[in-house]
């Protein structure tokens, strides 16, 4: 095995390069490089040969870009712990052992890669070009932590850096050698303890510090554990620094909002084939349409030819085709290229291969909703707790009510979050709503990121001209049940995306990040047309409640997102009232687990740092 240092890429690989990578790393495991064939890749990846010449260029390009993958992989992990040892030179060399030896890098697939390049003879070179910098930094890595652990032997004989060096990476590397036989049934941790039983015995001097015999964690002094100083049976906000970090920001997208089920419209707003609506959401622009045979489907906007916007506004009907307003080149409602105009002035090539790129869809009671990466489980999937009772509201029959609004603050998406999940707040932060409901809650939150709270209406509000006028003229329902005929309650999917639903009528809340401490909040309503004078005057009522709850709210976080920024605040912790919110924010740990650090990282270091606590 030869580890890797230096500096990583400036972009890493995601979406479909990134599954094709990976299978690359899987059929290089299985076939090696001589016998790999592109469509054994493309087979393992679930798409097809084409593809890996339309986003690499070759098959080659497509193995170096694996190669650089694993590579730059393993230097941004061994980087993450030397940066979290310190300066202490013990706890340096811990650091690497401990990645190496990792599973996440140590897999046996990812192993098979390092030893199929320096195999054969024909792809030598190109380790040598790729990976050879950073095998020199890297060993010269060890070396320097060698010099500066030996330098605290105070009497002779001293042991000589170089040759511990020397043999602490051929330790490591006859362990890799094991794994790739092995595979992942090799016991990892004994590992660990061979590496630092020869770590003790040619520094016998500190001994004591390495425990060999343990699993293999250095006792010397270094950096404490995030949750080191956490008091037994409290639980703890997430720290200060990761509401106003824009590399952490990052990793949210990439890992949290990307891969995030988002809501783009209606089905009611789709009645003809041809109609569609249009969303952006990080970064990414789309569209949903009504195709000819019936059925709904999602599309990037944007024209293969040039990256235009194939439709515009936030709703429109092509009751046709599509048609890019740029150059002209037009697609069939199912994204298909349907031609190009002038096509004598283009090199032959096949149109098949310049269509409308697809965006994942689902549909869930109605609603529509959309996602630019896999990763989450389905809609129908996380909701199902409580499909029983959201189908009493019949939301599929269900049309807009109004255009909907947009609102942007300089607060942070978590902070927003944060505060609408939870009833704690609502006494003091919002009386006219605490006037209309009992003070009990319900507080739900599955381990799948679904949450629901709900409440009642007092029999009697207290004193509030909006409340006691709602509470009052609400008409029945007449296909709600009793229990929900008086009943607000709120779902929610983590990270984002939130219904509220009334006995009048439901809407949406969107919180859409912008950038790290900005925010878009997105809503729409939607119910059955109903034109009793009680019904119109108790929606009135409820907008007016709610507009007066989302003003408090913006207030009381923006507030909040000043005290995030103070010197005087790092952390905090949670009621028992707060409970979703402590859910949403595990539910954050368990996938950007940095945000367990109560210091923040070293500029350039997040992307590194999460990697290797990921390990």
């Amino acid at each position: 095995m030869s580890a890797v240092m230096g500096v990583a890429g400036n972009s890493r690989p995601s979406g479909s390069k990134l599954d094709l990578i990976n299978a690359t790393v899987s059929a290089i495991s299985l076939h090696g490089l001589s016998a790999l064939t592109s469509a054994k890749i493309a087979g393992m990846a679930g798409h097809t040969a084409a593809s890996i010449n339309f986003h690499f260029g070759s098959k080659e390009a497509l193995l170096l870009a694996t190669l650089r993958e694993v590579s730059e992989e393993f230097a941004e992990a061994i980087e993450a712990g030397l940066a979290a040892s310190g300066d202490e030179p013990l706890q340096g060399l811990q650091a690497i052992i401990n990645a190496s030896l990792s599973p996440q890098l140590s897999d046996s697939r990812k192993v098979a890669v390092w030893y199929a390049f320096l195999a054969e003879s024909g792809a030598r070179a190109d380790y040598q070009r790729i990976c050879g910098d950073r095998d020199n930094a890297y060993s010269q890595s060890v070396l320097q932590l060698c010099e500066r652990v030996v330098a605290t032997r105070s009497s002779k004989p001293r042991p000589n850096p170089q040759a511990v060096a020397l043999g602490l990476v051929g330790v490591i590397d006859q362990l890799w050698q094991n794994i790739l036989f092995v595979g992942d049934d090799f016991d990892r941790e004994a590992g660990k303890r061979q590496c630092n039983a020869y770590l003790a015995s040619v520094f016998p001097w500190l001994e004591d510090r390495i425990q060999p015999d343990t699993a293999g964690t250095a006792t010397s002094a270094g950096p404490s554990s995030p949750e080191a100083a956490d008091q037994p049976g409290l639980r703890y906000t997430l720290p200060a620094w990761t509401y106003r970090n824009a590399e952490f920001f990052e990793l949210e997208k990439e890992h949290l909002l990307l891969p995030a089920w988002q809501v783009a419209c209606h089905v009611s707003e789709l009645p003809r084939p041809g109609d569609y609506v249009t969303f952006e959401f990080f970064g990414e622009r789309g569209f949903v349409l009504r195709d000819d045979t019936g059925a709904i489907r999602a599309f990037h906007n944007v024209c293969a030819h040039r990256a235009h916007a194939i439709v515009t506004g936030r709703s429109g009907y092509c009751p046709k085709f599509l048609a890019c307003p740029y150059h002209g080149w037009t697609y069939h409602l199912d994204g298909r290229n349907r031609s190009v105009s002038t096509p004598d002035t283009f090199r032959r090539f096949d149109r098949a291969g310049f269509g409308l790129k697809p965006i994942e869809l689902e549909q869930f009671m109605g609603l529509v909703f959309v996602r630019f990466r896999g990763g989450e489980p389905g809609v129908a999937e996380r909701l199902e707790p409580y499909r029983a009772e959201l189908a009493h509201y019949r939301i599929e029959e269900m049309v807009p009510l109004d255009e909907g609004w947009e609102q942007t603050h300089d607060i942070d998406w978590k902070n927003v979050v944060e505060n609408y999940v939870e009833d704690y707040h609502f006494p003091m932060g919002h009386p006219g709503l605490s006037a209309l409901m009992e003070p009990d809650y319900d507080r739900e939150v599955t381990a799948t990121g679904a949450m629901r709270l709900s409440h009642r209406l007092r029999k009697v509000p207290l004193p509030s001209w909006s409340a006691e006028r709602y509470a009052a003229i609400l008409p029945p329902v007449v296909h709600l049940p009793t229990d929900l005929q008086r009943r607000w309650s709120y779902f929610g999917l983590f990270p984002n995306m939130y219904f509220d639903v009334y006995p009048e009528w439901l809407d949406y809340f969107q919180v859409i990040p912008e950038a790290s401490g900005k925010v878009r909040l997105r809503a729409r309503t939607y119910g059955f047309k109903d034109e009793r004078r009680e019904m119109r005057a108790a929606r009135f009522l409820s907008a007016r409640i709610n507009a007066r709850v989302q003003r408090e709210d913006n207030l009381l976080t923006r507030s909040v997102q000043q005290g995030l920024a103070s010197s005087a605040y790092s952390r905090g912790i949670l009621s028992d009232k707060e409970v979703v919110l402590g859910g949403f924010q595990d539910w954050i740990r368990a996938r950007l687990p940095v945000a367990r650090l109560t210091t923040e990282p070293a500029r350039n270091s997040m992307a590194a740092r999460n990697r290797a606590l990921a390990a």
